[in-house]
């Protein structure tokens, strides 16, 4: 059973379908021609083999591209001598050859291109199937003309089948039911992938009929699939497909097309125009421009090849909404509540390249001002530079000629460089080239510099040189108060970019709070079932009584996994500043997706009373998910909220940590309000969610520890 999901799967890895029953469909096309299926076996027979010997690492061979360029080389001489009149020994003896030779290509360009932006796409296969074309030009001749009967569309139904041929041609069969076999298979894996695919297609197939009103002679119909690739391929599956989708697609077919009649024309009488090379160069092209412009909105690299591209959005999108796209997570400087005196682009100073910035002073009505409050470092790192000799200021006047003051220039561990600027003079207590762990003790705050007043400055920067332009950052762990209750900071935020005016708090570490969350032991978890009243379809699977287990193990990466035996799992990590859900895994199971909804996100900082907002960690389910999954880049909030409140904290009396969520969207099929329990060790105790009309609980009955690591059995793969 294993071995044929691997089978299926070889086939339809080559399309981004990574899924082994849709990717049936791919074989059920070929079985057209019976010579087809068994050349592409033996391809991938062979593809292994060749693994085998070079050594060839786990990943790359489990990304199939030796797999990939083996099979389609052996479609390759298996089209190629449909009409030959050669026996079949002589035509399997070309397809061992042609697979052997894709296969080192494959692997040679994929050492080659390892460490390069390009993907190594078919190139093996593309050279092989070239040279072979070239060298049997007589059977290339015959196997045009008896699998080839292509007319030139004249009406509505003709440019459906024309359409339906060209996605027949990348599986070297251009019929139209073959075409509709594959068109299947890329709709059920992913809409965005054939939306994108279509649109290159049409945009291609425009530049052939405009070539062709100029007088060019140009083959646009043989070479169509060249355009559907090119941009399902850019637009959809190398890059996230977002709201520069259509503008990505249109582009890759117009490119791929013209590219086709570039090779049209300076190689007459050349296939490789008829090969996806067109497609290739236009993807290669379109990786090194998208990958060199500045704006990132415009295409964010796609990192999830195993998942949907609507999928791979939408997670890519989350941990974005969560954590902001790469900005810099900095902490706040100072102990205790100060103000943001001056935001982003603020009306005083920061603007133009220095306006990601934040100005801290203590709020209006604090005992004492900021001056000479010590400074700790906002993030890890090492001292890139130290200026200590500015005099302060007096009170309403500044020293224009020195813009920072005394000021501390940190090389973040993470990535980029922090300022921290208005220092007192003298006071700094470090130098360049030493190492700071996150809240090392740096000096004290002044008002040397352009500053009128005593406040500390705080920004990124895009270089080590006191002139470089800032870059937008967030503050991280930090607790904020109301405007009308400045006194009470009940509200936790993990990163953001806070406003001006805003008065915030360092989070506090609470060990307890720690100990509840990250000190869960691996074992297996038995629940006990109650429900009553009527529970939603995604979440009514149970009866009162019956009984849940849960696996709860270490990963590779140190993560927690709490899988239900077919029914997906969650994975959850430790950070720095909280225990997270960051992953959901074909989650099926209520009690699990409970769970992710009760404990999105639990602060170290957490204590009763505590508030924070997170977005809801399950992608969209129901019969409606690929609509939502669809157009959720173009929705201005395509993520539910929801909003946790700590309800109690393990101390000397109470061993439990108390969490409510509820959903900011009343929506039918979620939860009103989920709490959950956690203690020490045993982890999540209780879970209890009440809906509109029911409620549905899960209570552990049993707890057995197990080993921390997950063991699978080598014979299963």
């Amino acid at each position: 059973m294993v071995r044929l999901r691997f089978i299926s799967l070889a086939l339809g890895s080559t399309f981004l379908v990574k899924s082994p029953w849709i990717s049936v469909l791919f074989w059920v096309a070929i079985v057209r021609d019976v010579r087809f299926p068994i050349f592409a076996i033996i391809g991938l027979v062979i593809a292994d083999g060749v693994a085998w010997v070079l050594g060839v690492d786990e990943q790359v061979k489990r990304g199939g591209a030796l797999r990939n360029n083996a099979i389609f080389a052996s479609l390759a001489v298996a089209w190629l001598t449909t009409a030959s009149g050669q026996s079949l020994e002589i035509q399997l003896a070309v397809e061992v050859c042609a697979a052997l030779a894709a296969s080192l290509i494959a692997a040679a360009l994929t050492r080659i291109l390892r460490d390069s932006i390009l993907p190594p796409l078919g190139w093996g296969f593309y050279i092989v199937a070239g040279v072979l074309f070239a060298l049997f030009s007589t059977w290339t001749q015959s196997a045009l003309v008896a699998t080839v009967d292509w007319p030139r569309p004249t009406d509505a139904l003709s440019w459906v089948q024309s359409f339906f041929r060209s996605l027949g041609m990348m599986l070297f069969l251009p019929k139209v039911e073959v075409g509709v076999l594959v068109f299947i298979a890329i709709l059920l894996w992913s809409r965005m992938m054939l939306f994108s695919g279509i649109i290159g297609w049409v945009c291609g197939v425009g530049i052939g009929l405009l070539f062709e009103q100029m007088g060019l002679y140009y083959l646009w119909l043989l070479g169509a699939h060249n355009y559907f690739l090119a941009a399902m391929l850019l637009a959809s599956v190398l890059f996230l497909p977002d709201r520069s989708l259509a503008f990505i697609a249109v582009l890759a077919g117009v490119t791929a097309s013209v590219i086709s009649a570039y090779f049209q024309r300076v190689l007459p009488g050349s296939s490789y125009a008829f090969l996806p090379v067109p497609a290739a160069f236009t993807v290669w092209l379109g990786v090194g421009a998208l990958l060199v412009s500045h704006k990132a909105e415009l295409a964010r690299r796609n990192l999830s090849s195993n998942v949907p591209p609507e999928l791979a959005w939408w997670n890519a999108s989350y941990l974005s909404e969560r954590f902001g796209h790469g900005e810099p997570l900095l902490t706040v400087p100072v102990a205790g509540p100060v103000q943001i005196t001056q935001g982003f682009d603020g009306s005083l100073s920061h603007v133009g390249r220095w306006r990601h910035a934040l100005d801290f002073q203590r709020p209006v009505n604090a005992a004492t001002t900021i001056w000479e409050a010590p400074v700790y470092a906002p993030g890890a790192g090492y001292v890139e530079a130290v200026r200590s000799d500015v005099p302060d200021n007096a009170l309403g006047t500044s020293n224009f000629a020195e813009m920072w003051g005394n000021y501390v220039i940190i090389r973040l561990d993470a990535g980029g460089w922090a300022l921290l600027g208005h220092l007192r003079q003298g006071s700094i207590t470090v130098s360049s080239g030493v190492h700071l762990t996150h809240g090392a003790y740096i000096g004290l705050a002044g008002n040397s510099g352009r500053s009128p007043a005593p406040h500390l400055h705080m920004h990124a920067q895009l270089g080590p040189t006191i002139s470089a332009p800032t870059r937008a950052f967030r503050l991280a762990n930090f607790l904020s108060a109301a405007e009308d209750r400045p006194g009470d900071f009940l509200e936790w935020h993990a990163a953001m970019t806070p406003p001006g005016g805003m008065i915030v708090c360092g989070a506090q570490f609470n060990a307890r709070v720690h100990d509840a969350t990250t000190t869960m032991a691996p074992g297996t978890t038995v629940w006990r079932v109650e429900s009553s009243g009527r529970i939603p379809r995604p979440f009514g699977r149970y009866e009162t009584g019956a009984v849940v287990r849960v696996r709860i193990f270490i990963d590779e990466y140190g993560r927690h996994v709490f899988r239900s035996a077919g029914d997906g799992a969650l994975v959850t990590s430790t950070d720095p500043d909280a225990w997270r859900v960051i992953e959901t895994r074909e989650l099926a199971c209520p009690l699990l997706k409970l769970m992710a909804m009760s404990t999105p996100c639990v602060p170290y900082a957490a204590f009763p009373g505590m508030t924070w907002r997170e977005p809801l960690p399950l992608p969209p389910h129901g019969p409606m998910a690929w609509w939502e999954l669809l157009t959720a880049p173009y929705r201005s909030t395509p993520f539910a909220y929801l909003a946790s409140t700590c309800i109690s904290v393990p101390d000397d009396e109470n061993k439990t940590l108390e969490i409510e969520s509820k959903t900011l969207v009343p929506a039918r099929s979620l939860p009103v309000k989920v709490t959950v329990r956690v203690e020490r060790l045993r982890g999540p105790v209780q879970v209890d969610a009440q809906f509109e009309s029911g409620n549905l609980s899960f209570s552990l009955f049993s707890f057995e520890p197990g080993m921390p690591f997950e063991r699978r059995d080598k014979r299963r793969g």
